[in-house]
């Protein structure tokens, strides 16, 4: 019979312990959930949390598996080392820390879950926590403020002094249903990103070129422009990166963006396909070598050639 102990992740108590398997245990945590651990990896939580990753992210990366998809995170001491391994058993997106947008999605989704009619407001406790990802409760209020102040939850006062004390309730607003209605349509749409940063005929090179492409191969396409954000990856950027069904980084004027975007993609596990101008291509003017990729080359007098050429790739791929 398995003892309640603190969580080895977020400290919780009343979480159980029992063996899953040679050299692997679980946890069921009110906290994170059911999650799976290497016993190197205890050793390492048990002794002092590792610098990486945030313990936070962990937490909502195990209670969200395990409640969107009833699978348990696989925590290993691979998992301390990189985004890019934290990110390997990950099945959902995990929200860097000032990803507000996506922090606020999955505290919205959660009250829906969490709802039996539409009017219902949900309780929250410091349990949930992990729903959003958050570090504390101030910053669990913040997002729920943002979420208010966007006209998409409200908070219930209705209990007043009945309420448990540390917690606090909120439903979805009719405008918050509707919010969520539209980006569970949007999901089911094939989204493609298109890390693209030109100065000349951008606008004719991305309708009658890459967004042409984009389209006869059955994706939405959505062009992140690098130069707009002003040379910096933002937030934004990222959590088009984490939604999208395949990046398309176009190397042409040698866009620093394309090559951070596509190397995050292909971190996540995502297709990527390579563009370039065919000029730049002839005078080997990109910045790595890409010998090991294949390259679909485009000219501005020759746009239809290119997109059709570009789908076709695409189509081979993907199907």
């Amino acid at each position: 019979m398995s003892i309640p102990q603190p969580c080895l992740i977020c400290k919780a108590p009343n979480t159980t312990r029992s063996g899953a398997g040679t050299n692997t245990a679980e946890h069921h945590c009110p906290r994170c959930g059911r999650y799976l651990i290497q016993l190197h990896a205890e050793t390492q939580l048990a002794n002092a949390h590792p610098p990486f990753p945030p313990m936070h992210l962990l937490s909502g990366l195990c209670r969200n598996m395990w409640d969107l998809l009833g699978e348990k995170a696989i925590i290993t001491v691979d998992v301390f080392k990189s985004w890019a391994e934290f990110d390997k058993i990950a099945k959902v997106a995990v929200p860097r820390d000032t990803d507000l947008v996506t922090k606020g999605e999955y505290i919205m989704k959660y009250i829906r879950r969490k709802s039996k009619t539409l009017a219902d407001a949900v309780q929250f406790s410091p349990n949930e926590l992990s729903v959003g990802f958050c570090a504390n409760k101030n910053e669990f209020l913040f997002c729920l403020r943002y979420l208010a102040e966007k006209g998409w939850v409200e908070e219930d006062t209705s209990r007043g002094k009945q309420q448990p004390p540390n917690t606090f309730a909120y439903r979805l607003t009719p405008a918050g249903w509707w919010m969520l209605d539209k980006a569970t349509a949007e999901r089911t749409v094939s989204v493609a990103i298109v890390a693209l940063n030109l100065d000349k005929d951008s606008d004719m090179v991305w309708t009658q070129g890459f967004a042409a492409a984009l389209t006869s191969a059955g994706f939405t396409p959505v062009k992140t422009d690098y130069k707009e954000a002003a040379g910096k990856i933002t937030d934004d950027i990222l959590v088009e990166l984490r939604r999208a069904t395949c990046v398309v980084a176009d190397l042409s004027g040698q866009n620093a963006g394309a090559y951070f975007q596509a190397a995050f993609a292909m971190g996540l596990g995502k297709p990527v396909f390579w563009t370039c101008e065919s000029s730049e291509i002839a005078e080997k003017k990109l910045l790595v070598d890409t010998r090991q990729q294949v390259i679909t080359p485009w000219a501005r007098d020759k746009l239809p050639e290119f997109a059709r050429r570009l789908a076709a790739r695409i189509g081979a791929t993907l199907g």
